[in-house]
């Protein structure tokens, strides 16, 4: 190890903060990494390391239910992104989320770990595959495929994508996080000829890894009836019941609405929850083009991890990617078992 980062491994200040309710499993720490005080949680465990990863918006606190179970063989931390919840902001963009998590793995004197994420937290995992392989043991991508920003995304005149992306929690720079990751490309997304040869999980629903519904996040945060179907075929869970209250009653759909914290975005939503002609306009153009281009993406996603890919269906006919919060039991024994195999090659 370089001598310069032994002296900044010991300079690093850990502070413990243990929970103020006693019957929580987990405490909760943080660390100074790269100049910033970053927080995680540690559930305990021992074993081969798995790091919980959030999607924008949250914290390592939405593992805090689903974190204990997976510590009967291995080590279990949940670690908040840099500029999210309770971690001092820093770079947003993915190479530079990535290169945290490298900086935190040393910090803690981890050699290598299994990533778990959702959501936006995926382009990370798949960024440490490519960048990092001798450090990521595995990978469980807990929504099936994270879509990166694509070239038709940016194309869209109805600005669904972006809009969607703004009108997030944490919206005072929803933004710059935005702008900042808009830009990144997975290395097998450019290049065909790009493997990655590290074993990953990803969770589907019953329809399989290419099935891609005809909407989008947008229409249903807008509670458009053009995504009724999709809004159907979601498991019962607190997700369903918002989006369906957002279809229905249009009191709550205006009001939350005008909640939306970037000033543009809420502009768009408060039109587009009220015009059925934007919201076929956003239709036409996901179905017509963004469609595609995701399937596409995800093909390549799939066709460059090859065999090492463990594909899991779910019998359900949507999969949101917060099953782990949600309906835990619909994925905690494919994961488990899942990490059984690693550790058995770990060891």
């Amino acid at each position: 190890m370089k001598a310069s980062l032994i002296i900044s491994i010991l300079l690093l200040k850990l502070v413990f903060a243990f929970s103020q309710n006693t019957n929580e499993k987990f405490t909760s720490h943080f660390i100074e990494i790269e100049g910033l005080s970053v927080h995680y949680l540690d559930f305990g465990g021992e074993g081969l390391p798995v790091i919980l990863l959030h999607s924008e918006g949250w914290s390592a606190y939405t593992h805090k239910d689903f974190g204990p179970l997976l510590t009967e063989n291995n080590k279990v931390l949940a670690f908040t992104r840099p500029g999210y919840g309770d971690s001092e902001r820093g770079r947003y963009d993915i190479p530079g989320q990535g290169d945290y998590l490298i900086t935190f793995f040393d910090a803690l004197g981890i050699e290598k770990a299994v990533f778990m994420g959702n959501s936006s937290s995926s382009l990370e995992m798949t960024y440490l595959a490519e960048n990092y392989p001798e450090r990521v043991v595995g990978l469980v991508y807990l929504s099936g495929v994270a879509i990166p920003f694509l070239d038709e995304h940016l194309q869209d005149s109805t600005r669904a994508f972006e809009m969607y992306a703004r009108a997030g929690p944490g919206a005072d720079n929803r933004e710059e996080i935005l702008y900042a990751r808009r830009t990144y490309r997975p290395k097998h997304l450019t290049s065909d000829t790009v493997k990655i040869g590290i074993p990953a999980m990803a969770i589907f629903p019953k329809g399989g890894a290419l099935k891609t519904p005809i909407g989008t996040a947008t229409l249903l945060y807008a509670g458009s009836l053009l995504v009724e179907d999709i809004r159907n075929d979601f498991a019962p869970s607190p997700l369903k019941e918002y989006l369906e209250r957002l279809a229905r009653d249009a009191d709550f759909r205006n009001q939350q609405m005008s909640n939306i914290q970037d000033s543009v975005a809420r502009e768009y939503f408060v039109k587009l929850a009220n015009d059925i002609e934007a919201q076929k306009k956003v239709y036409a153009y996901y179905k017509s083009h963004i469609q595609p281009a995701e399937l596409n993406a995800k093909q390549s996603f799939i066709d460059a991890f090859g065999e090492y890919l463990q594909i899991v269906k779910l019998d359900i006919a949507e999969v949101s990617g917060y099953e782990y919060r949600d309906n835990p039991e619909l994925i905690t024994e494919h994961v488990k078992d899942f990490l059984k195999g690693l550790n058995s090659r770990y060891r």
